[in-house]
């Protein structure tokens, strides 16, 4: 009987959970602006050797597992790699000197370094439990979220149409795109009366306001309160279904039971 090769003790998890919460502690800091001005060069360079335990830990890992074939057998490793080679583009940040047009590209290096932090997810208490609820809910949550963005769709023309031709009101239904934005404030149920409010103090008629508060309310109701009620209730319901399918499988084999018993009773009875 082999015994198991135990990880080196530089790269379990433990230390490599404390490393990703000093580099995280680092990067905080880093993003307050007073710290950034005085402390950024050398947060960089420490950042850097964060960067350089990462990679160390995937190739020690790869030598632990005997390959890359072995080392990628598991999903969780295959995540630490993605994120991994995601993060180490930061590495080229001290040596480039970016122009102020090209600024954007110097920030998609600070938030790669940023996505580090995501590592500790599979680290939380019952993740195989709770990570396969959450795919089941976004597998059976497409087809609301399609059918809400349908209706908010259908919503947003119509309104463009009832109250985009008054010029108070093109900041909110000028286009169907400025629209949607504003009912999927009203989908949200939050500041929903916001905008009729703001039309009323801009001197619009008070007919308009009338139907502009009766299709927001409508809106809310339909929309923001029904339709979102239902989409929690499939969240809910999906993300609790394997323990609703594990207690049907019990009761189905306790009805099999039942009738073998049954069975066996009734053949007794004949014989006697």
């Amino acid at each position: 009987m082999t015994q198991k090769k135990v990880l080196p003790l530089i790269v379990r998890e433990p230390v490599v959970l404390a490393v990703i919460a000093l580099n995280g502690f680092l990067l905080f800091l880093d993003a307050f602006p007073s710290v950034n001005a005085h402390s950024h060069v050398w947060i960089q360079w420490v950042d850097m050797l964060f960067i350089g335990y990462f990679v160390a830990e995937v190739f020690i890992k790869v030598r632990h597992f005997g390959s890359f074939r072995k080392y990628f057998a598991d999903p969780w490793n295959v995540f630490d790699f993605i994120i991994i080679a995601l993060s180490t583009p930061a590495l080229v940040s001290p040596f480039v000197s970016l122009s102020a047009e090209n600024a954007g590209a110097l920030t998609v290096l600070r938030i790669l370094r940023i996505l580090r932090l995501i590592r500790p997810l599979r680290l939380v208490p019952d993740a195989d439990k709770i990570w396969p609820g959450i795919y089941r809910v976004l597998r059976a949550s497409v087809g609301i979220l399609l059918i809400l963005v349908f209706v908010n769709l259908i919503l947003s023309l119509m309104a463009t149409l009832l109250f985009g031709g008054t010029p108070e009101a093109k900041e909110f239904f000028g286009n169907p795109i400025v629209s949607m934005y504003s009912l999927l404030k009203v989908f949200t149920v939050e500041g929903w009366y916001e905008i009729p409010e703001l039309l009323a103090e801009r001197g619009v008629s008070s007919q308009y306001l009338l139907g502009l508060r009766i299709y927001f309310a409508s809106t809310v109701l339909i929309c923001g309160i029904f339709g979102l009620s239902i989409a929690n209730a499939v969240f809910v319901d999906t993300l609790v279904a394997d323990n609703s399918d594990e207690l049907e499988e019990k009761v189905e084999k306790l009805h099999e039971e039942l009738r073998e018993f049954r069975a066996e009773v009734a053949r007794w009875n004949n014989k006697g």
